[in-house]
């Protein structure tokens, strides 16, 4: 099979785009762009979201018993593609603000402070879950992510 081919085929599903983050030992912050998150179960309240093993804020997020998910605004691009590069310290001239456990970055659509609740293996990524303990959000539009590219969409009218 190949690889850039499959992720071609898992790209062509859009996604929501946020930055996860937590304190290191030092409570030094930590931040990484992902995609791969959902919410697992709404009593308790879970969410997931795969971290590769093989990143720099891996070490961090596998020691930490707390994180937080910064699910971003369609107009925080910018902030996705910063927290995706390689940056040495990504917080370097970026505005955050402390949640109840982990940084939190301004102008997100919603927050979750989360504390771990499980970990899996799944190959060269790690399943972690979080028991979101406090959350917000806001009526702004999310960015979305498909097939390589970033985009904004227009506020969803509500089901039913």
């Amino acid at each position: 099979m190949d690889i850039r081919d499959y992720r071609r085929a898992l790209g062509s599903f859009p996604t929501g785009v946020t930055i996860v983050t937590a304190f290191d030992t030092d409570h030094q912050p930590w931040g990484l762009t992902a995609n791969s998150f959902t919410s697992v179960s709404l009593e308790p309240r879970v969410i997931s979201v795969c971290i590769a093993k093989s990143g720099r804020v891996f070490p961090t997020l596998s020691g930490s018993n707390h994180f937080a998910v910064n699910i971003l605004s369609a107009d925080q691009q910018m902030l996705a593609l910063h927290f995706a590069s390689d940056v040495e310290n990504r917080f370097t001239d970026t505005d955050w603000t402390t949640g109840h456990a982990a940084p939190i970055l301004p102008g997100a659509s919603a927050h979750l402070d989360c504390e771990v609740h499980g970990r899996m293996d799944a190959g060269d990524h790690e399943i972690l879950l979080g028991r979101v303990t406090s959350y917000t959000h806001t009526p702004v539009p999310p960015l979305v992510y498909c097939r390589g590219s970033f985009f904004g969409v227009s506020q969803p009218e509500a089901l039913g």
